[in-house]
């Protein structure tokens, strides 16, 4: 058997004591130094990139130009609402007792309903006192009217609401809407007559609504309605 735990070379030298001796104290401190200026550095760049992204950013070129985009975006948006406002054209009218006593041509204008203003909406309409809606665009107009009958004439006899159009303040009015209710026999109760029809109407053009007796009307507040808006 071969013996692996003999050789016949020599051993290395053992270290003396003068070759394991430590750092000089000049070196420990150059290290130490090294190390604190690196903390130092990256403590600086840290507190001035907080300071760089929070406190004091500029926004970019591409940024200002989206926001300068956005802004003009909106602008056109409200400029396009604002001129889609001008064009609508509609009104939305309630109506007030006539007046107690009335001789005379007054009462003719007793059998038209009058516009009660303070509780009336209109738009781009504009009104002949007191009782006609005048046309300032043309157009097709959605017109409607509710007449509410709280009494009648005869017993047993239709009551009859009609709008009619003159085509000037001094033109002869003609019928262009119709509308029956019938109170039953009696000659007190509650009726309503409602129509709607789609006219074509032009600028200057007159309308109002027609009763054989505006006494007989119900004036509660929304009973009775006239109006118009423009498709």
């Amino acid at each position: 058997m071969i013996n692996t735990y003999q050789t016949s070379g020599f051993p290395p030298p053992v270290p003396t004591r003068h070759s394991l001796r430590a750092p000089e104290p000049g070196q420990n401190r150059a290290v130490v130094r090294v190390l604190v200026g690196v903390v130092a550095l990256h403590l600086l760049l840290s507190v001035g990139g907080f300071f760089y992204l929070f406190t004091d950013r500029r926004p970019s070129a591409l940024e200002s130009a989206n926001s300068n985009g956005e802004a003009t975006t909106s602008a056109r948006s409200s400029e396009r609402r604002s001129e889609k406002a001008s064009r609508i054209a509609m009104a939305s009218m309630a109506v007030k007792p006539p007046p107690h006593r009335a001789t005379g041509t007054d009462k003719a204008a007793m059998q038209y309903l009058q516009w009660n203003m303070d509780h009336s909406l209109r738009r781009n309409v504009d009104y002949q006192w007191p009782s006609w809606l005048k046309v300032k665009q043309a157009g097709d107009y959605y017109v409607y009217a509710r007449v509410s009958f709280s009494r009648g004439g005869a017993p047993g006899l239709p009551l009859l609401s009609a709008v009619r159009l003159k085509h000037s303040a001094a033109g002869e009015p003609q019928d262009v809407m119709k509308a029956y209710c019938s109170l039953g026999g009696r000659t007190r109760g509650q009726c309503t007559a409602s129509q709607g029809q789609v006219l074509h109407l032009h600028a200057g053009e007159l309308l109002g609504v027609w009763v054989e007796n505006a006494t007989w009307v119900d004036y509660d507040m929304g009973a009775t309605t006239c109006g118009m808006y423009k498709l």
